[in-house]
């Protein structure tokens, strides 16, 4: 009997002299780890994701313009043809192709023009 009560106390005896922990070096290496996390889901963000993880890199969004809380224009560059779809929550409309494609800052400026001229003609 005393030869179980022995065994059985062989377990906690090993538990108890585990290794010491240092903290503040546990505290330091949980940080860095959280931020590299942070840094690389930024940096995916930053890189748009697709493109990293090969996505298609022949369709771009040149110009949008909002016309409404969720109704928008869109210009979208396919290969070498630019297109002009009109988007809503509940569908994507073509509205036809551009005869002559719009440079990504020429699109820019446009919106630009545009928003001023909706301010300007607000009440």
């Amino acid at each position: 009997m005393p030869l179980l009560f022995v065994l059985l106390l062989l377990p906690s005896i090993a538990l108890a002299q585990g290794p010491e922990v240092n903290w503040s070096s546990w505290a330091l290496s949980s940080l860095l780890v959280i931020a590299l996390i942070l840094v690389l889901g930024w940096l995916l963000r930053r890189l748009r994701g697709a493109a990293l993880l090969g996505g298609s890199r022949q369709l771009k969004v040149v110009s949008s313009l909002a016309l409404g809380q969720r109704e928008r224009l869109m210009v979208v560059q396919v290969g070498e043809e630019q297109w002009l779809l009109g988007v809503t929550p509940q569908q994507i409309s073509s509205l036809g192709k551009l005869d002559t494609p719009l440079a990504p800052e020429q699109a820019s400026r446009l919106v630009r023009q545009r928003n001023k001229g909706v301010l300007d003609e607000a009440p």
